[in-house]
């Protein structure tokens, strides 16, 4: 099976091909604030790796709003535009990281961190909001097993880790298939949203 896999939740965006159980082509691209145009230009460039992709595998956070929100729309796009069947994994359980138990610390903005428990690549559990006291707290108590996705000022000791692709790649075959209206991303709180101000006329 040919697998596509996409992911754009962290600073670090990368998109993976897999088939018979191995990598056959990636790529890793910055993605700063959700702004993974860099996508575009990798898959391009990975054409000829998934072309006749049987499966797209996306992962959906929790991270960056931006980011979700393109990776999940352009893997329904590329899903309804080649046939293939469409699958989903927490980006935390995508670490580049060899251990089946770990937790997982991220910058969730506002003076909060998400923390993520994975065991054997599936989360245990729901992912939670801690304030930053609780968050080192927390981490503390995990020891050995905490990581970090990217920079957050409560826990900067802690070793860093990032989603990968190919790892979802490779577990995609694993993983259930979705309807894409049933993929939705990870989203730890409402969106900042702006409301301009009434224009006096």
């Amino acid at each position: 099976m040919k697998v596509l896999a996409i992911d754009l939740s962290s600073a670090r965006g990368s998109a993976a091909v897999a088939t018979g159980g191995r990598v056959i082509d990636q790529r890793y691209f910055a993605c700063e604030r959700g702004r993974g145009a860099g996508v575009f230009a990798a898959l391009e460039a990975m054409r000829n790796s998934w072309l006749g992709v049987e499966l797209i595998a996306v992962g959906v956070g929790p991270g960056s709003y931006n980011g979700l929100r393109a990776s999940c729309a352009l893997t329904i796009s590329m899903q309804l535009s080649t046939g293939a069947r469409l699958c989903s994994s927490p980006s935390p359980c995508i670490l580049e990281v060899r251990d089946n138990h770990f937790f997982v610390y991220g910058d969730a903005r506002g003076g909060r961190a998400y923390r993520a428990e994975v065991r054997d690549r599936s989360l245990c559990g729901e992912v939670v909001l801690l304030d930053y006291a609780a968050a080192a707290e927390s981490a503390e108590k995990d020891g050995a097993a905490a990581l970090r996705v990217g920079p957050l000022a409560c826990l900067e000791h802690l070793p860093e880790a990032q989603p990968d692709a190919s790892v979802l790649a490779l577990l995609a075959p694993g993983l259930p298939p979705l309807e894409p209206d049933a993929l939705q991303p990870i989203y730890l709180k409402p969106p900042h949203i702006t409301v301009p101000r009434a224009v006096r006329t």
